[in-house]
């Protein structure tokens, strides 16, 4: 057991930040044109497989990225192009009740640490660590979130900089865990990345990914990102 919890330790010290030709600190527009195709890809799916191309259920106009589910075709899972490690991701977004979707990071093949995104409300998985902004499967809210309902647009903040994630919604930290640390190695025992012995979990440098449940009716807006 604890040969699995330090392997993902040293992996995850060791991960690096694959962003040639960007400056420090400098933000990225990830939704600075029409064309979702520019800085968006499907995701990969666990086999490590991906679709030709984004599905059209997905819409980028005038700054605002949504996806709905009462269109033709398909919707997906989609991630950015590049590719990132330590980084901070700031996004607005907007549910349609029932919605189940995330944001995952220092992922590959879609597995990696997940911002939770999901109708508090009304979905019917509500499970501790389970909520919107909550580090999902290893940890809750530290303090009481301020979430506004389905319908209505919320603030995001991720913070990833070396073992440190930090998750903010509406201005307002929600959590920090220090990836090694004691806190952690406890919650992570007690996951199901754990339990299936997913050894690299949370490692990888990869895109940022924004899950599809296929119950998932989501938008996006003011969406950036920098590297840290």
């Amino acid at each position: 057991m604890k040969s699995i919890i330090q392997s993902i330790t040293l992996l995850a010290v060791s991960s690096t930040l694959s962003f040639a030709g960007e400056k420090s600190n400098e933000w990225i527009n990830l939704l600075k044109t029409d064309d979702i195709n520019t800085l968006w890809q499907p995701a990969a799916n666990s086999k490590g497989k991906r679709a030709k191309e984004i599905g059209a259920r997905w819409s980028l106009k005038d700054g605002v990225m949504t996806l709905k589910q009462d269109g033709e075709g398909r919707g997906g899972s989609i991630e950015t192009k590049q590719t990132f490690s330590d980084f901070e991701l700031k996004f607005e977004f907007n549910i349609h009740e029932n919605c189940n979707s995330g944001i995952k990071y220092r992922q590959a093949n879609s597995t990696g640490f997940e911002y939770q995104i999901i109708d508090d409300v009304n979905y019917r998985d509500n499970s501790v660590s389970h909520r919107t902004a909550e580090l999902y499967e290893i940890k809750e809210e530290e303090t009481p979130r301020k979430l506004n309902p389905a319908g209505e647009w919320n603030t995001g903040r991720i913070v990833a900089k070396g073992n440190t994630l930090e998750h903010w919604l509406n201005g307002q930290k929600v959590l920090t865990i220090e990836i090694g640390s004691e806190d952690w190695k406890k919650r992570f025992e007690d996951s199901k990345y754990f339990k299936n012995k997913i050894l690299d979990f949370g490692t990888h440098t990869g895109g940022i990914y924004i899950q599809d449940h296929s119950d998932t009716e989501i938008s996006f807006k003011n969406m950036a990102i920098r590297k840290l």
